[in-house]
This record gives C-alpha cells, sequence and structure tokens, in this order.
C-alpha cells in the first residue's frame, strides 16, 4: 500500500500507471479481435486506451517549458558525451510534448490544424529523443565493460582455439553480476530499446502489431515504474 500511495502521490508515478494501463488495454483489445470476440467488447478497451491516452495528454500538459528548462542544466555536464545526448534528448522530448499538445488541441476542437501531420512530427521527435537515450546507454555499457574488462572475453579471443576451453557459466555469473551492480543501466536501456519501436511503427519503419506495441508499451512502463518507486535504480544525470 505504501508504494501505491509513493507512486500515485507523484505525478509521474500517475503518468506511468496510465501508460501501463494505456498499452495493456492495446494488448488486450487487439487479442480480442484476433479471437472474434464481441465488438461491443472490443470497442469498450480500445475506449479505455483512449481515456487513458487522453490523460496523459492533460497530466503533461506544458511540461514542454520544464523540459526545456532542464536541457540548460544538461549543457554544463562535463562529460561530452553525456552533455550532447542528454540535451539532444531533452530537446527532442520537449518538441514532442508540444507537438503531442498541438495534437489534443485540435482533436479536442481548440485547434484547427492537421492532426495527422502534427502527430508524425510528434513521433520524429521521440524517437530522436529515444536515439539519443540508446547512445547513452550504449556510453554508459561501454564504460562498464572498459571497468570490468577482465572479466569478460575479448572479442580477439572469439577467434583463438582456446575459446572451448573458455568457462562460459563464470562469464554468466559475471553478467549478471554486472547488471545487478548496475540497476540503472540496464533498466534505462531495456525501457528505451522497447520504445523504440513504438515511434517506429507509427512512422511506418517497422511492421509490429498493436499486441507487440502493447507488450512494449507495457514492459516499458515497468521498467520506469521500477525507478518511480526505486529512485536509486534511475540512471543518473538525467
Amino acid at each position: 500500500m505504501d508504494v501505491i500511495i509513493k507512486v500515485n502521490n507523484q505525478s509521474n508515478g500517475r503518468d506511468k500507471i496510465a501508460r501501463l494501463i494505456q498499452y495493456t488495454s492495446r494488448l488486450v483489445w487487439h487479442q480480442l479481435e484476433i479471437r472474434n470476440a464481441n465488438k461491443y467488447s472490443v470497442d469498450r478497451i480500445k475506449n479505455l486506451e483512449q481515456t487513458f491516452s487522453s490523460f496523459r495528454k492533460i497530466l503533461r500538459l506544458g511540461r514542454c517549458i520544464d523540459i526545456c528548462y532542464t536541457a540548460l542544466n544538461s549543457m554544463h555536464i562535463d562529460d561530452p558525451i553525456l552533455r550532447v545526448t542528454l540535451t539532444i534528448s531533452k530537446l527532442a522530448h520537449a518538441l514532442f510534448l508540444y507537438s503531442d499538445h498541438i495534437v489534443w488541441l485540435t482533436k479536442s476542437g481548440f485547434l484547427k490544424t492537421d492532426s495527422e501531420k502534427w502527430n508524425r512530427t510528434a513521433n520524429k521527435f521521440w524517437l530522436l529523443s529515444i536515439i539519443a537515450n540508446l547512445a547513452r546507454d550504449f556510453y554508459e555499457i561501454v564504460h562498464l565493460m572498459d571497468l570490468h574488462k577482465s572479466t569478460f572475453l575479448k572479442p580477439s579471443e572469439l577467434l583463438n582455439t582456446a575459446i572451448r576451453n573458455h568457462n562460459w557459466n563464470d562469464s554468466v555469473k559475471n553478467m549478471y553480476m554486472l547488471m545487478s551492480c548496475h540497476k540503472d543501466v540496464f533498466i534505462d536501456t531495456l525501457k528505451n530499446s522497447c520504445d523504440i519501436f513504438i515511434p517506429l511503427t507509427a512512422l511506418g519503419f517497422t511492421k509490429l502489431s498493436p499486441s507487440t506495441v502493447g507488450v512494449l508499451g507495457a514492459v516499458s512502463s515497468l521498467a520506469a515504474l521500477v525507478t518511480v518507486v526505486k529512485p536509486i535504480t534511475k540512471l543518473v544525470p538525467a
């Protein structure tokens, strides 16, 4: 109960819960469609997805300004790779939210614009933000591998016949220990790896089914919820 209260007391926590329900609903209604379920039941689940999608848009209203402000702080990070990736990620995310605001205002009848065009623009900025995040994750992973290079098989050894005598069990254990000690990097990489396929599918670069998108979105939402419940698992600087 304490965990639920802690998450619900934060706007970010409520957003992640709503996101989890939104993408789970997408998975459910598509599975019902595949099984030729009652159209009324499918429509109800689709409406649930749309309701939580709209709720999240309202919840995030104006956040593009906050994120732009935090991007100014990212510009002062000493590490050049982190400085560039985080700044690009934040600016792209802010532009994604701004475009998403336009889409919501258009569908609500407050504006008269091409909502489909703005929706594609929003997905493009979201994709750019995720790519920047994944570049940062890759940088963090390379750094960790370099710190623990003595525990892993070197690429050059792959061409050596001694690979047959390599203790793969130890390598797996070492990898598990590395992931356990650096949960922040693992969770962030998992979240971004799942997220990237959502805008890619929306833009037509990949052809994933609504069920697959629903699973990826749900996994990503759960990973994000973990960082809300346990802030120590959140990758910093963020």
